[in-house]
């Protein structure tokens, strides 16, 4: 049977590919076929040929020159695009239109989008004002990966992970994406630049150049922290866990070696809030889904700095110095967390307390939009054949590029740190577990079609 294409482009695997997985099984029972990749495979797939025409999902709009070429590539091959923001600007105090809107949200990049989907009402609200003549483009939907925070979902452990588990423990999320980048601040910098970010948005090269330095500032202060709670608190496990664009050896070099630490980034930051006693972070996204997932949250801020991840200052436990820290942590059963207050304030950023899924809120826009596109299989053998070659030279061409260039051995780790190797049979275990968790019994087809790409049927 004919069924119509539905291509999710995921940059962030540890971050999107839960949410993705489970907008993909909502989707499938609107008899959709899903791709899921990376924007690369994608582009290289269009130039072929080789995908037929479809509605593409995609993570941000406005995203430099490149990424403004392939959509208009997309336009013009009556693909239908669609978006959702990963990077939704939510918990800044900086003005959300001149910061989120003016860089990530263009009239030229709308004007080829079909749908935009809305964390919540806050963002819905700004946007469909600031783009009147474009208004119903936007959707309030909430995000898929709200679906997945809102869930009690009981993700398997490997053996490493339960030693962690013999105690309880408080978790440690870091958010030091200038200061400990796997990228140098310059090279951020450059990338910036050169994607247009400072012409969309000239204010903004003065902010990240505040920003870096109290970062720096920051990250040795949350060193000292962590040393210190790790030798004062035995009777309690530490698990940190940086940004996945986080230099993670810095934290092994810095960090005590401690029975009770454990230094990780890997699989999804949900495993790691939904059986954590407390968590520890400072305006990280993931303090959301702490308070969601009705956890103690600490907004560790012990330098003054009025900017990014001032919202969370609404919903956590602000928290100046290390002593008071302890205290808390000592009287943990004492503590007073008004998660129902604090889920209410942040329910007018991050959807989450309606009862349909975010998930089946854009597979049903979807669904509307698909009447516009026919349904034509794809070629999964050819797309699978293709890629073996392509993928392979590529990867042998980039490699011999590197040892002639003499920056191999610096640069390995850091071409594939947002889309990693993916086994089928993690993505086979992965989905099982929301099948069960979200009561959803359709069988479906898996095909792992090339290193970055998954087909589900």
């Amino acid at each position: 049977m004919k069924k119509k294409n539905i291509y999710i482009i995921m940059e962030m695997v540890r971050r999107e590919l839960h949410g993705n997985l489970l907008l993909t099984l909502i989707s499938l029972k609107k008899s959709f076929n899903v791709y899921i990749s990376d924007s690369s495979t994608f582009k290289h797939l269009l130039k072929k040929n080789l995908i037929n025409p479809g509605i593409i999902h995609t993570k941000s709009i406005t995203h430099g020159e490149a990424k403004s070429k392939f959509h208009q590539n997309l336009h013009e091959k009556k693909y239908l695009i669609t978006a959702i923001d990963e990077e939704h600007g939510l918990l800044d105090d900086f003005d959300y239109e001149e910061y989120f809107i003016t860089n990530r949200v263009s009239k030229k990049e709308l004007d080829k989008t079909s749908a935009f989907f809305c964390w919540g009402k806050y963002d819905y609200k700004i946007l469909r004002k600031y783009f009147t003549k474009s208004k119903n483009k936007f959707y309030l939907t909430g995000s898929p990966r709200s679906d997945i925070w809102k869930k009690k979902i009981n993700f398997e452990k490997n053996k490493d992970e339960e030693q962690i588990f013999k105690k309880p423990y408080i978790l440690i999320c870091t958010n030091f994406s200038f200061s400990n980048n796997i990228n140098s601040y310059k090279n951020i910098i450059d990338m910036k630049k050169r994607e247009g970010y400072y012409d969309r948005t000239p204010n903004l090269l003065k902010r990240d150049q505040d920003f870096y330095p109290y970062q720096k500032e920051l990250i040795i202060k949350f060193v000292n922290l962590i040393n210190n709670l790790t030798k004062k608190f035995p009777n309690y496990n530490f698990c940190v866990r940086p940004h996945p664009v986080e230099n993670i050896n810095y934290w092994h070099k810095k960090l005590y070696k401690m029975n009770n630490l454990y230094i990780s980034n890997s699989g999804a930051a949900s495993f790691w809030i939904k059986n954590c006693k407390l968590m520890i972070q400072s305006g990280c996204t993931t303090g959301c889904e702490g308070v969601i997932s009705n956890k103690v949250v600490i907004n560790y801020v012990p330098i003054k700095y009025k900017g990014n991840g001032e919202f969370l200052k609404k919903i956590s436990l602000n928290i100046k110095n290390q002593d008071k820290l302890f205290r808390v942590i000592k009287n943990l059963k004492k503590i007073n967390f008004d998660n129902k207050k604090f889920q209410k304030i942040l329910n007018e950023r991050i959807q989450f307390k309606n009862k349909r899924l975010a998930a089946e809120n854009i597979s049903n826009v979807w669904f509307k939009l698909s009447k516009n596109i026919s349904a034509k299989n794809n070629n999964n053998f050819l797309i699978y054949f293709n890629l073996i070659i392509y993928e392979n030279l590529k990867l042998i061409l980039h490699t011999i590029i590197l040892i002639v260039r003499g920056k191999y051995g610096r640069m390995k780790n850091k071409l594939n740190y947002k889309f990693p190797d993916i086994k089928k049979k993690s993505i086979e275990n992965e989905i099982e577990t929301l099948r069960r968790d979200f009561n959803l019994k359709e069988k479906i087809e898996i095909k792992k079609l090339g290193k970055k790409l998954f087909f589900f049927g």
